[in-house]
């Protein structure tokens, strides 16, 4: 088998936060200027507002089909947390720009003609030449509240992201529909749209595609399933003749079961071995649907692997390590700590680990080893049982200023992983001690928390002033 571990000052696959943030503004501002240099039938500020309006909602939309958290290309370096962020939050712009796009055709009130405006409205409602206009509105405002409510909503996950996809592909199959069927300026024409469409559509079909052709040589196989803790499974893959992974440690991997093809069915979990070794090792906790049956399947079951992505991990340098795990989040921890240890790293490394219940955490033999070579006695904590060996949880200010006790926090870099709440506590709580943000990672799956970090304000924030620079176009587009 080829070595897979990769050297420490690997780069990071993906193109910088900025780059990422002009190419997008780029993407939407092209079809506005397109139509601009190419004439405007109305001159009325409504309409030509309402023209901007509708056009970069509709490029919006397009750009949404790659910004899935599936390119390396996209999230390799900012990591799939903010890409799906992103992901979240332009899709509800998308919609209030495609609401504005319709009021704006119907127009202002007339004082004059009081009744005029109900009866624009019911022409919009109910005029046959409209229905595909009404039809893209009703569908993006249905994926948009799907995605939304997401958490709250009775669906299998399997169903949910089948849901999410059709939608998608039937909102720009109806979106073209419109637009073909619709008055343009001169320089916008449907031609163009449609190769917009394609660069959209084609590299996303593109990842349903390798999955669907992939040979079933190119499976993995299930080498080992055993329960390790409470509701905590560890999985072991081998891999396919000749084959291998080459990752950094803390990366993830989408999972497949039993042969199934579609990304559908694919699965998010971080890999928990270091790179390097033989085979993957997976820490996976039932959570419902999937995972709860995921004891049932049998060794030799084929594995669809599609990997590496994220960007959770170490960057190259020699500053004290802190590593922050919080329940299942021990997993990617794993990998950086048995990647430290198999390579002799000598940076000064702690680490804390809190669970539930002393049940809840993974056995000795997987979490000692590392340590051990390493000279790391991780302090571990738990909200009950606590014993020898164990301190009562949860996570505290007080811990991570223990932690942090001697070291130069300029220079530490800090990696968590757990539950959401706890990230957010142990991300702020760590930059008020005084490290730099940016030595501060962690990567969430979902953002179903109460709370947002500094760095998540940060984030958002640059989104809403790119959303801003996208309203100020179109107000530009209307006025010049």
């Amino acid at each position: 088998m080829p070595d897979r571990s990769p050297t420490p000052s690997s780069p990071r696959r993906g193109l910088p936060p900025r780059a990422l943030a002009v190419l997008y503004l780029a993407a939407i501002l092209l079809p506005l200027a397109l139509a601009w240099t190419g004439g405007l039938e109305h001159r009325r500020l409504s309409m030509t507002l309402a023209a901007g309006a509708g056009i970069a909602s509709a490029a919006m939309i397009l750009m949404q089909m790659v910004t899935s958290g599936r390119f390396e290309a996209v999230s390799g370096r900012i990591g799939i947390d903010v890409t799906m962020a992103f992901h979240k939050w332009a899709a509800p712009t998308a919609l209030v720009l495609a609401l504005g796009h319709a009021l704006l055709l119907v127009g202002p009130p007339d004082a004059d003609h009081p009744h005029r405006l109900a009866r624009r409205f019911f022409r919009m409602a109910t005029e046959d030449g409209l229905v595909d206009g009404r039809l893209a509105l009703g569908l993006l405002a249905l994926i948009v509240g799907m995605a939304l409510l997401r958490e709250r909503l009775p669906l299998r996950y399997e169903i949910w992201r089948a849901s999410h996809a059709l939608g998608a592909v039937a909102l720009v199959g109806t979106l073209l529909w419109h637009i073909a069927s619709d008055a343009r300026p001169a320089g916008l024409t449907l031609p163009w749209w449609g190769l917009f469409a394609l660069a959209a559509l084609v590299p996303a079909a593109g990842v349903y595609l390798r999955r669907l052709t992939r040979p079933a040589a190119a499976d993995w196989r299930i080498a080992g399933l055993r329960p390790v803790a409470e509701r905590l499974w560890e999985l072991r893959l081998d891999p396919p003749a000749g084959g291998g992974l080459k990752f950094r440690a803390g990366q993830f991997a989408w999972l497949s079961f039993g042969g199934r093809r579609l990304p559908l069915f694919d699965h998010p979990f971080s890999i928990a071995s270091a790179p390097g070794t033989p085979g993957l090792r997976f820490l996976i906790q039932e959570a419902g649907d999937f995972t709860g049956h995921l004891g049932q399947l049998a060794s030799g079951t084929p594995v669809g692997l599609d990997a590496p992505h994220g960007s959770f991990g170490l960057a190259e340098g020699t500053g004290p390590v802190l590593l922050i795990a919080g329940g299942v989040g021990i997993a990617p921890i794993l990998s950086v700590l048995d990647d430290l240890a198999a390579r002799g790293d000598g940076r000064p490394v702690r680490l804390v680990y809190a669970c539930r219940s002393p049940e809840a955490m993974v056995p000795d033999d997987l979490l000692r080893p590392a340590c051990d070579r390493l000279g790391v006695v991780p302090l571990t904590l738990v909200d009950r049982g606590a014993g020898p060996g164990l301190a009562p949880g949860p996570l505290t200010e007080a811990h991570l200023r223990a932690l942090l006790n001697g070291l130069d926090p300029g220079a530490t870099r800090a990696l968590i992983c757990g539950p959401g709440p706890m990230m957010t506590m142990a991300a702020d709580t760590l930059a008020r001690l005084g490290l730099r943000p940016e030595r501060i990672g962690y990567e969430r799956f979902s953002y179903a928390v109460a709370e947002s970090s500094a760095r998540d304000r940060r984030m958002l924030s640059g989104f809403a002033a790119l959303f801003a620079a996208i309203g100020a176009a179109v107000l530009a587009f209307a006025l010049v």
